[in-house]
């Protein structure tokens, strides 16, 4: 029998995690409610699905729980204050000043100025220990076709792309 490795504490985790850089969201749906999320993954493009991490201890676990839909909203390099205003673990972002509109599509909200949305429908419901990770159909691409700035995050703060290539 080969030997066990020991359990890895969840704070080394986390030190380790802050090194890997993130795109930056917020997820909203119907209410209208928001949650800046950096969880949201890609995993198929025959069929288009897309997938978000939400912690169990977040108000927006609860209202996705009961939820039809999705919209998560990727963020440009300028929108910090807004990435912040909708940070929190029981954050439910507040609405009121915020530019958005509902999609057509779902009826949830589009943040106006955001680089991109993409619109969902709650397919499946995955528990993963202390998340559930919602996986998307996605049904709608709201896009405004302009440069790619995004805003990023990495060891605790938000940051931007450097402009020089790798080599």
């Amino acid at each position: 029998m080969t030997p066990q490795p020991a359990a890895v504490d969840g704070e080394v985790f986390r030190q380790a995690m802050r090194r890997l850089p993130t795109g930056v969201a917020v997820l909203t749906t119907r209410g209208p409610h928001g949650m800046t999320i950096n969880s949201a993954l890609s995993v198929s493009l025959d069929p288009p699905l897309l997938l978000v991490a939400i912690g169990h201890r977040t108000r927006t676990h609860g209202l996705l729980a009961h939820a039809e839909s999705f919209t998560v909203n990727v963020l440009g390099a300028g929108q910090r204050a807004l990435a912040a205003r909708f940070a929190g673990r029981r954050a439910v972002g507040e609405f009121g000043g915020v530019d958005w509109h509902p999609s057509p599509v779902t009826g949830d909200p589009v943040l106006v100025g955001s680089p991109v949305s993409i619109d969902c429908r709650i397919d499946r419901r995955i528990e993963a220990a202390d998340h559930t990770l919602f996986l998307g159909a996605v049904r709608h691409v709201h896009s405004t076709g302009g440069a790619s700035d995004p805003l990023v995050f990495a060891d605790r703060d938000y940051r931007r792309l450097a402009e020089e290539p790798v080599p």
